[in-house]
């Protein structure tokens, strides 16, 4: 959803790194909990204010039967060397505090998404398929993604590529980037009501392995928006990207 499966997004943190880890996962090791802390900015593509920065907390454990991974936690209802299939919840960083021009809108707030997901492993990467809806009723609305994801490990480095898809339903489109009738006579922003749309997406997350038990991680990740989100009038870039740095350390 990046995982990433995508707005503050509290888990671009590693969540591609850990989807994607998992494809090369050995299932005799034993489950290990790891804490650590992010740095991620969010370079919004809404118009007034547009940066935003957060420092948080961050967790992941997996046993082969549930899991957390940094803002997702689920139980696994299938889970093999070619397939793992999965239940799960996940907070949905996407939100927007109107500010300059488009300040009298409403403040478009985050929430929790609860779905599932696939992945089939091949020896040349995962392919990986998402959905999940809002369980907090914030846009009522649904998102699902398809992506491929890879490892390249090169010494004490491993990078994690991933390319895909995201489908939003007109709801989560009308909530995050539409303008209802009301908005739009209380402020003199146009009204805009979007449907459905498909967007690309690329990710890229970084591993350094300072110790035995100390890691470093990077993250970018760039959502391409479709035209039903940049023909939006609060919308003036076609580009949501958010880069992420942090450190961990595994029990």
């Amino acid at each position: 959803m990046n995982n990433h499966l995508k707005p503050i997004k509290l888990a671009p943190i590693i969540g591609i790194l850990l989807s994607s880890s998992y494809v090369y996962a050995n299932d005799d090791q034993p489950a290990a909990l790891s804490i650590g802390a992010n740095y991620t900015v969010d370079f919004q593509p809404y118009k007034g204010k547009r940066t935003y920065q957060s420092l948080l907390p961050t967790a992941f454990y997996d046993n082969g039967r549930v899991y957390l991974e940094g803002d997702e936690a689920g139980v696994y209802l299938l889970n093999d060397d070619h397939n793992e299939l999965r239940l799960n919840a996940a907070y949905d960083g996407s939100s927007y505090d109107p500010s300059g021009e488009l300040t009298g809108l409403q403040r478009r707030k985050w929430s929790v998404m609860a779905g599932g997901s696939y992945m089939r492993i091949t020896p040349f990467g995962g392919f990986k398929a998402q959905i999940g809806t809002d369980v907090l009723s914030r846009s009522k609305g649904t998102i699902a993604t398809v992506s491929y994801l890879a490892e390249i490990s090169r010494g004490k480095w491993s990078f994690y590529p991933e390319i895909g898809v995201q489908w939003n339903n007109a709801k989560y489109n009308q909530y995050y980037y539409g303008v209802s009738s009301l908005e739009a006579q209380r402020t003199g922003i146009s009204c805009y009501q979007p449907s459905s749309s498909f967007h690309p997406f690329l990710g890229m997350a970084a591993d350094y392995q300072i110790s035995k038990d100390w890691s470093a991680f990077g993250t970018l990740n760039v959502d391409f928006l479709s035209k039903e989100q940049t023909n939006s009038p609060m919308i003036d870039r076609r580009t949501d990207i958010y880069p992420s740095i942090g450190i961990k350390y595994k029990f």
